[in-house]
């Protein structure tokens, strides 16, 4: 008897060194799960996707999905059409399905025989979960799993409101985003949540399982802190992402100023690729402010940290970069939805929206770091088995019903 035949749709794909949380996500699923299953991994066809399926570490059998090279004019003409077309109704729906996708599943019949031989199909992603309709037609007798990232309603919610006409946009967006995850939640027969938070926003249901991202790789750290007053302040993001963008900017420019003048031996680091223009036009005059860019290996940026700060305020789920300073035995500065999901604040030294109870934290543990190694080293022992990999397989497992 063969393994179970499993096919994974999803945004992205991970390989080796990828640099934002979903891909890290994928990695390890696939990484952990493929010895046990038949996986074949599909994704939008983007030039992203197919450039990282090619990349070492990613998944055996990946297959991108619409956006094929053209080999003539009416198939360009297809694909710019199927791009214009998402484009245009994704405006009143973020949250659609890709478009390109559908048309790439429509048109390979490969990946159609996978679909409807596949023992389970496991959709990542809230645009992805949103084809559990279809994929029940094509193929009623899978288990049909969706694995929610983020809780979309939550994250549109929390979406610049400033005029009148933004706050009606975003009214009907999350409106309508609640209503397709009722429908969504309904439909599947396993709803997997990264915490019990995302599974509240969802309504509770008896089918949801919460999976911890397995990110603890089964090495303990031990984190030696600075010399008082002479610490870094990390923080470290993919800031190609607009929510963690104006998250850098707000530091380096609400938070850092005060603690700068408080603690002058001190420096903050802006680790992670994809920085804006207005990023580094603030990083530019600031004081003892490094832009690092991506950096393959952080290890070396926690263990040279004296503390952690995660500072976005926009988003949903769970922030990876959160537990993985707390892993490193760092401790952690967060805002609110920097920690949400993660685990009970006393993980944190502090948890704050504001800059001030931000900036005082920070300075508390720069100058005197070793006041608040216990909350660090309790924090770390309960991440590390929170988030084991042993941990993830079984309830992966358990969710594909292997």
């Amino acid at each position: 008897m063969g393994k179970p035949r499993v096919v994974v749709i999803a945004t992205t794909i991970g390989y080796d060194g990828v640099p934002h949380a979903g891909g890290t996500y994928m990695k390890a699923l696939s990484d952990l799960m493929s010895p046990l299953v038949d996986l074949t991994v599909m994704v939008p066809g983007s030039r992203g996707n197919r450039e990282a399926a090619e990349k070492p570490g990613a998944p055996e059998r990946t297959i991108p999905l619409g956006l094929e090279a053209g080999r003539n004019l009416l198939e360009r003409a297809a694909n710019r059409a199927s791009l214009i077309l998402d484009a245009r109704l994704r405006r009143r729906d973020p949250g659609l399905p890709y478009l390109p996708l559908l048309v790439g599943l429509a048109g390979s019949a490969e990946a159609r025989r996978l679909v409807r031989e596949a023992d389970v199909i496991d959709l990542q992603w809230s645009d992805s979960i949103r084809l559990v309709h279809l994929l029940r037609r094509m193929n009623p007798r899978a288990r049909i799993v969706g694995t929610f990232h983020d809780v979309m309603s939550q994250s549109f919610a929390r979406e610049p409101q400033d005029t009148e006409d933004a706050r009606r946009y975003w009214h009907g967006v999350v409106g309508r985003s609640r209503r397709h995850e009722a429908r969504m939640v309904r439909a599947l027969d396993e709803v997997l949540v990264f915490s019990d938070k995302d599974a509240v926003l969802l309504g509770s249901p008896e089918s949801a399982r919460v999976v911890r991202p397995p990110l603890h790789d089964g090495d303990h750290r031990e984190h030696v802190p600075p010399a008082p007053a002479a610490g870094t302040v990390l923080v470290v993001s993919y800031l190609a992402r607009q929510e963690n963008d104006k998250a850098a900017i707000w530091t380096v420019t609400d938070v850092w100023p005060t603690v700068s003048a408080r603690v002058p031996r001190a420096r903050l680091r802006l680790v992670g690729g994809g920085a804006g223009d207005q990023l580094k036009d603030a990083v530019g005059p600031a004081d003892r402010v490094e832009l690092a860019g991506f950096v393959d290996d952080l290890g070396p940026e926690y263990a040279a940290a004296a503390v952690a700060l995660v500072p976005v305020m926009q988003g949903a789920g769970v922030k990876f970069k959160t537990i993985e300073a707390v892993l490193h035995g760092v401790p952690v500065v967060s805002t609110h939805v920097g920690a949400e999901g993660v685990g009970p604040d006393e993980l944190f030294v502090q948890v704050a929206d504001d800059p001030v109870a931000l900036s005082d934290a920070l300075v508390r543990v720069l100058t005197d770091p070793a006041a608040v190694i216990p909350v660090a080293e309790a924090a770390q022992r309960w991440a590390e088995r929170e988030f084991s990999a042993e941990r993830f397989v079984e309830s992966v497992s358990a969710a594909w019903a292997l």
